[in-house]
């Protein structure tokens, strides 16, 4: 039996269950710690999703707490940011330098460090510490960058920033013991870059597998009153709960509540519950079409999610329709609903759609309203127990192939091949 190990995992934005925001490695650090090992989290205070120092709001570069058994080391960056800005990128040069420092001369030595690259300095950080203590590096990738910028941000491949984010890619994976990549398909990304693809293992974002009456916290007042006064009116509550950026098209959303609300299906009523900088447009656009058919609402904390799906009657992905999802994606908020056992409406371009695989809901193509609208009609016009038996295909889909503890059991395994190498 392999001896336990000190695990280090580096993600700018790693939250726990009761903040808003993704619990990937949370998830996957309280099974492994289950399991004897001991594994601290490296996190900015600052929180991306509130915008706010959440966690180190006295003197100090750093501060460790203990969450339900998962160790954080809340790292201070800076400077604050309102947007995708200057002041972001800078924020994010900030975690790499500052988690570098402070990783130097952090307790215990770490047997394996997997940095995960929101963005790739923590890469770059993750690199660095692994050299300096004498650790194994786990590169993870979740975005393909420079790809991203290129495909999604409107980059020229000949910009100097995407070149440099290439050059600083490859280093990267040439240098990492093992490659974990949430995208199905990101080896045909990796791979012509020179990397072996045996080094590359596909682990995708996971849903916890309690009861959800077991693991949930109340919704915020205001929004519980809000879903109260929707469902006494009738209506038919369509929800989209998660980031409100230029990737997930939430344009399309919009549009096909303008495109019912002319039609008078009056009793469908959409709720957008996250933030992100395009939702001051969106809102404004929704308001300039003159909709009383949709509300938005902010981010909510992670462990309060079940309880705003279990009210809502279909759940909606929207994305992009762009060549970088060849490669795939695994959005958290599909095993979410999935999870939830909720019919799913899922306007993307993916060949592999796990909402058609498991039966779960309809998928149409992206960036088109109407069509969205027309699957959302469909789907209201099953009976309940049709609804009931669709939401239920995709729980035990994401049961059987996206459940944290198998997942995290093969993390585990991926982090004891790179430190027996």
């Amino acid at each position: 039996m392999d001896k336990p190990m000190n695990i280090w995992i580096l993600n700018h934005y790693a939250t726990p269950p009761t903040l808003p925001g993704g619990t990937r490695h949370f998830d996957f650090a309280e099974e492994l710690t289950k399991q004897g090992h001991h594994v601290s989290i490296f996190a900015s205070a600052f929180m991306h999703k509130t915008r706010k120092d959440e966690r180190l709001k006295s003197k100090g570069q750093y501060r460790k707490e203990v969450i339900d058994g998962v160790e954080f080391c809340w790292i201070r960056t800076s400077p604050y940011y309102g947007g995708n800005d200057r002041r972001r990128v800078v924020n994010m040069l900030s975690y790499g330098l500052r988690v570098a420092v402070v990783g130097v001369r952090f307790r215990p030595r770490p047997d394996v460090i997997l940095a995960s690259s929101p963005h790739p300095f923590a890469g770059l950080a993750g690199y660095a510490l692994a050299k300096v203590r004498r650790a194994r590096f786990v590169f993870e990738v979740r975005d393909l960058w420079p790809q991203t910028l290129v495909d999604i941000g409107g980059y020229s491949p000949r910009s100097v920033v995407v070149r440099t984010l290439g050059v600083l890619e490859r280093f990267l994976y040439q240098r990492a013991d093992k490659i974990v990549v949430l995208l199905p398909k990101a080896s045909a990304y990796i791979t012509p870059l020179g990397i072996p693809g045996g080094r590359i293992v596909y682990i995708p974002n996971g849903a916890d597998p309690r009861p959800v009456c077991d693991r949930t916290v109340e919704l915020p007042g205001d929004l519980s009153e809000l879903v109260s006064q929707l469902r006494s009116q009738g209506k038919v509550l369509v929800a989209y709960v998660g980031a409100h950026g230029i990737v997930n098209a939430l344009d399309t959303i919009v549009k096909a509540a303008n495109l019912l609300q002319k039609r008078g299906a009056g009793k469908i009523h959409f709720l957008l519950v996250g933030d992100g900088t395009e939702k001051p447009r969106l809102q404004r656009e929704a308001g300039d079409l003159g909709l009383d058919n949709i509300s938005f609402f902010t981010s909510i904390p992670k462990n309060a999610i079940p309880s705003l799906l279990m009210n809502i009657d279909i759940a909606l992905i929207t994305e992009r329709d762009s060549p970088l999802y060849v490669y795939g994606t695994s959005p958290n908020k599909l095993w979410d609903y999935m999870q939830c056992a909720k019919p799913i409406v899922r306007a993307s371009g993916l060949t592999d759609n796990p909402v058609a695989e498991a039966r779960c809901g309809l998928s149409v193509p992206p960036e088109e309203p109407r069509k969205l609208a027309d699957a959302i009609v469909q789907i209201c016009n099953m009976t309940e127990k049709e609804r009931q038996e669709t939401g239920m295909r995709g729980r035990e889909y994401v049961m059987k192939y996206h459940s944290t503890p198998v997942l995290a059991a093969r993390l585990l395994e991926v982090l004891q091949e790179a430190r027996n190498e």
